[in-house]
């Protein structure tokens, strides 16, 4: 599958103008303007909510079509049918810029459901997935936003609880990190980095390691549930992967994957990344 193209086409149908991304409140019958705040759960669901014509259309343009989870905890929250029935996975993430650097990193979902148990949590099956994309959303937050209720009339005075929005569209494997994203949870972390450039271009470890090592790696990876001793027998980082490669006898996969690692650590970018 032509990846390449498939993210042009998404591309290509979003707006350039940032205003695109702006949503001041919420409407009520007394056509007053409620604010939202900054909560980032609701303007997650937000993006989702606005970017899905502009998926409708590129699913138009590639001759596919849209489907659309009716539930939070069923993956992916779009996706594409090809007229082969296959699917490709359309997932919405979103995050706010953090510190005085703006370090940006995400979470990708679960790694303890359909990576190891293809029909959990997901729709149809995982292994009916040909393509994995993300498309991401990146903002700051407003210091001083607007709060309450404003009217129609107030309208332009209204100072949303973000700005700045900026986004990309890349496929998952390649903007995966090699930690979990939060505690206690089982949720894939992304690289994390100051600049979005490496999620457009995805610069990620698992980009030079390849698709099939980002899901060995997180199918195999503790769950926070797991007692100590399972834990201490698995990995944590991709050196640990490694070692545990070799203990299971994959001693030509291990050293072909270090080797490729050690050469993308030199890369000056790379060691942007963490």
């Amino acid at each position: 599958m032509d990846s390449k193209k498939i993210i042009k086409a998404i591309q290509e149908v979003l707006p350039t103008d940032p205003d695109s991304w702006k949503i001041l409140g919420f409407f009520n019958t007394k056509q007053e303007i409620l604010s939202f705040g900054n909560d980032s759960k609701i303007l997650g669901r937000l993006f989702e909510v606005i970017i899905q014509p502009y998926l409708k259309q590129a699913a138009q343009k590639l001759g596919y079509t849209l489907g659309e989870s009716s539930s939070q905890t069923v993956y992916p929250d779009f996706w594409f049918i090809t007229p082969k029935n296959r699917l490709i996975a359309i997932d919405i993430k979103s995050t706010y810029r953090k510190g005085k650097n703006g370090k940006i990193g995400f979470t990708l979902g679960g790694y303890g459901s359909f990576l190891r148990n293809n029909t959990k949590n997901i729709y149809r099956t995982y292994s009916d997935y040909d393509l994995h994309l993300i498309i991401g959303f990146v903002y700051t937050r407003t210091s001083n936003p607007t709060k309450g209720v404003s009217t129609v009339q107030a309208m332009s005075t209204i100072v949303p609880p973000y700005k700045n929005v900026q986004l990309f569209v890349q496929e998952k494997y390649k903007i995966g990190g090699q930690k979990k994203g939060s505690g206690n949870t089982n949720n894939i972390g992304t690289l994390t980095t100051t600049n979005i450039n490496d999620f457009i271009e995805g610069n990620g470890y698992f980009a030079a390691l390849g698709k099939d090592a980002f899901e060995d790696y997180w199918r195999h990876y503790p769950l926070y549930t797991d007692n100590a001793a399972t834990k201490k027998s698995l990995y944590t980082n991709l050196e640990e992967y490694f070692s545990w490669l070799d203990r299971k006898g994959s001693h030509k996969k291990s050293t072909e994957l270090k080797s490729i690692y050690d050469k993308w650590k030199l890369n000056p970018r790379s060691r942007k990344i963490h």
